[in-house]
């Protein structure tokens, strides 16, 4: 789970020894990006601030970043659960996925699949169940 005024985490799942924490989050660091002209880029990497950005609904410029890793954001989209209003935002990496929900009281939860840990672990069913 994650503020939307700042994208700063605040509870990761599985609690033991820190897991959720260390699939779902890590601090600022230094990283080379790729550039548009072919050359490479340190760039510093904001997670919290990334995803504060994925949560206002717009395309970060860098990426979507989570836990040091870059995924590619394929879709973001208004969806409506029980008659409230969400933003639902989906990125993808080889094998792995986010799907982000946006809640209208400033909730933003975030629920990750890994297909090389199970292959019921895909987009629809991650969806289904954040």
């Amino acid at each position: 789970l994650a503020s939307i005024t700042d994208g700063a985490m605040y509870a990761a799942a599985p609690v033991a020894g820190d897991e959720g924490w260390a699939v779902l989050f890590k601090e600022s660091y230094k990283t080379m990006i790729a550039q548009e002209d072919g050359t490479d880029k340190e760039e510093t990497i904001d997670e919290s601030a990334i995803l504060k950005t994925v949560a206002e609904g717009k395309r970060p410029a860098q990426g979507l970043w989570i836990a040091g890793e870059k995924y590619t954001l394929t879709r973001q989209e208004e969806d409506d659960i029980d008659g409230s209003p969400i933003k639902v935002a989906v990125a993808g990496r080889p094998k792995k996925g986010v799907v982000i929900y946006i809640t209208a009281i400033g909730t933003v939860i975030i629920g990750m699949f890994d297909e090389t840990k199970s292959a019921t672990q895909t987009v629809g069913n991650c969806r289904k169940c954040v």
